[in-house]
């Protein structure tokens, strides 16, 4: 996500500790209408997708995590990335003289429009399902930032 971010001329920056189901605040260093641009982001790593022909389905996001997405009244819009990798670490990148390649590929999902679940357990899970369009990239990293940033240069 750091290096997404990075290439889309956006900051990023990992919460310690995890409290709060938010990995990282993503942030634009130019001011838009009167305030910087923000987004929270809780990322879900996933080594064996699975999903139909237009959505991964996702089946082990927790309640509580959910929660920490679910629902509109937020100050700071909040969405879930999810990102498909290779089984072994050692294939997440590969790098030579010609460049870095990053596997396999990262989506986006706002969970805004769902209701929260009343008194969520921290083991229970959803199943969240993730549009396949959605495919997160730099540009789409910047128009869900604030669709204003495309008027700005990375």
């Amino acid at each position: 996500m750091q290096v997404l971010a990075a290439a889309a001329g956006l900051q990023a920056s990992v919460l310690t500790p995890d409290c709060t189901g938010v990995d990282f605040d993503i942030s634009a260093p130019v001011e838009i209408r009167g305030d910087f641009p923000a987004m929270r982001v809780q990322v879900k790593t996933w080594t064996t997708p699975k999903g139909d022909d237009n959505d991964w389905i996702y089946p082990r996001l927790t309640e509580k995590r959910f929660n920490a997405l679910a629902g509109g009244a937020r100050r700071i819009p909040r969405f879930l990335f999810l990102v498909i990798v290779p089984d072994k670490v050692a294939e997440y990148a590969k790098g030579d003289e010609d460049g870095l390649l990053l596997s396999h590929a990262a989506y986006w999902h706002s969970l805004a429009d769902h209701d929260r679940i009343d008194s969520p357990r921290c083991k229970g899970t959803v199943t969240v399902r993730v549009p396949k369009k959605n495919l997160l990239t730099v540009n789409t990293l910047r128009t869900l930032l604030d669709p204003a940033l495309e008027e700005v240069a990375p």
